[in-house]
């Protein structure tokens, strides 16, 4: 019988996969999808970023530089030796630089003189020094240097983007950074992994403006993220597996009955009609599997009933067909005794009663094997008479082999059979063994008579299966069939025999029809 996998497990498959597999898709393309649009926004905001600060810090270059070029002929007028000028200088520098968008300060050198706004003594060298000028005043020429400390706007991306600026030289030294983890003066080396940048150029010093963020703290956001996800993935997947074996269960509960019933119903242990608990269309399955069983158990009832009718006829056909030929011979027998002994006459007369009440009986089929031994003793008893003495009947059997039961009628045919084709000699020892052999009684009938060619052998050994009812071979052929009908295969009749020497014939007869040992 080929093995199936249960239909539940197909269903419980397919509803776990349904349910499960769609959840889990939605939370990748969710996860992927966020992800894909928080870098598109991200490049986007930086690169607006970008934009934005060149354009502040351009508006703030070109207002000092239009400043300058205003005020340059003022600056010329004015003394730096005066302290009145210097003053005067002081306030428009601070003017300046209050106007710009921007955190600067100034520092002004020449001759002998030092100005600047720088009163907390900030180190310049962490600041970006934005430009610088020559400015020509009456006493001298003093060198102007603008330092860009930090601008709101840089400041502003700062705190709401965590987004970071650097300005950096054509060489890629840093020149100006708002995040502690760069140094001013070192190589700017951008990151592989877990940045995201965008630089634009400042001025014709090829200096460039680089706006970037770092990422990682996102990507641990992302991980944890992800990690809950999973957890949370892991006891859906648990959930969805219960649930839908839950759910495939009660879908097909019907359905195993139904399956249960049917392998009941093959081996004919259904029994009486039950009702599935869901009314549904498998009802109808399950009226037609009794209906089915009961018409099914119905026609094998007839069939085995009608077997047991044709056995028996068949039986009392074979057993009514070994009588005739004997009862003819023997009644003439008694014919000539009545004359010449009128007493032995009726000793054949009381045996030959004894054999036909014996042939005759109805209420069973199978005897004791010493109540067929016996019946073969009267019968030679019989034929003795017929032939002066002449066959000698010798048994040899153990008390176990002659309480065992076996069909009427099954050893009789072999001794008929011997005395038959046998006798053609002054005597005829006719030898009867019986042995108990692994459930099987196992009959050796053997005879010093004539015996048969290889030829006449043959042909005998083929009439063994020729039909029940041939009535031209009446002997070993019914009998053969007998063992047939009433052992089934389990039995066997070999033959052998030699011209002048004799006839042996092996006779193995089952004990139990459940036998299969040959």
């Amino acid at each position: 019988m080929t093995a199936y996998k249960p239909y539940r497990h197909q269903l419980r498959r397919s509803l776990f996969a349904s349910t499960i597999f769609p959840v889990f898709l939605v939370l990748i393309i969710g996860l992927v999808s966020f992800y894909a649009i928080y870098i598109w926004i991200e490049h986007r905001t930086i690169h607006q970023h970008v934009d934005e600060s060149q354009s502040s810090l351009h508006h703030t270059e070109k207002q000092i530089q239009t400043f300058i070029t205003q005020h340059n002929n003022s600056f010329q007028e004015l003394d730096l030796t005066n302290h009145h000028d210097v003053t005067a200088t002081k306030r428009e520098l601070l003017k300046l630089i209050h106007q710009q968008p921007a955190t600067l300060y100034y520092e002004l050198s020449g001759p002998n003189q030092f100005i600047t706004n720088n009163y907390e003594h900030l180190n310049t060298k962490n600041m970006y020094l934005f430009s610088t000028h020559q400015l020509k005043f009456k006493n001298s020429t003093y060198m102007l240097k603008i330092y860009m400390a930090n601008t709101p706007r840089l400041i502003e991306i700062k705190k709401d983007s965590r987004q970071f600026a650097l300005i950096v030289d054509q060489y890629d030294n840093i020149l100006y950074a708002n995040d502690d983890r760069f140094t001013i003066g070192e190589k700017y080396r951008p990151q592989q992994f877990g940045f995201m940048n965008e630089s634009v150029k400042l001025n014709h010093a090829d200096h460039r403006l680089i706006i970037y963020k770092d990422i990682h703290e996102n990507i641990e956001d992302g991980i944890t993220l992800l990690i809950v996800m999973a957890v949370v993935l892991v006891l859906l997947v648990i959930f969805g597996f219960i649930s839908a074996d839950n759910m495939a269960k009660r879908q097909t509960k019907d359905i195993e009955t139904i399956i249960q019933k049917i392998y009941y119903a093959k081996n004919r242990h259904l029994g009486t009609y039950t009702p599935l608990k869901n009314n549904s269309e498998l009802e109808e399955i399950n009226n037609y599997i009794y209906d089915l069983f009961e018409s099914n158990e119905q026609l094998i009832h007839s069939i085995e009933h009608t077997e047991r009718r044709l056995r028996d006829i068949q039986l009392k056909e074979i057993e009514r067909q070994f009588q005739p030929h004997f009862l003819f011979n023997t009644m003439q027998t008694i014919q000539y005794l009545i004359t010449l002994s009128p007493k032995l006459a009726q000793t054949v007369v009381q045996q030959l009663s004894q054999m036909l009440r014996y042939s005759l009986r109805t209420n069973s089929h199978t005897v004791e094997l010493n109540e067929e031994l016996n019946y073969i003793e009267q019968y030679v008893a019989i034929q003795n008479i017929r032939f002066d003495d002449m066959i000698k009947l010798h048994i040899e059997s153990s008390e176990e082999a002659r309480h065992q039961t076996i069909g009427k009628m099954m050893l009789q045919p072999l001794i008929e059979n011997a005395i038959k084709h046998g006798r053609d000699t002054e005597s005829l020892d006719i030898t009867i063994r019986l042995t108990l052999a692994r459930q099987n009684l196992h009959v050796l009938v053997c005879d010093n008579g004539i015996g048969m060619s290889s030829s006449r052998l043959q042909y005998v050994r083929q009439s063994l299966n020729n039909d029940v009812f041939d009535t031209k071979h009446l002997g070993l052929n019914h009998l053969h069939n007998k063992a047939m009908i009433q052992y089934g295969s389990h039995a066997r009749l070999h033959i052998f025999s030699k011209r002048n020497q004799g006839t042996l014939i092996c006779y193995k007869i089952p004990l139990s029809r459940g036998n299969v040992d040959v």
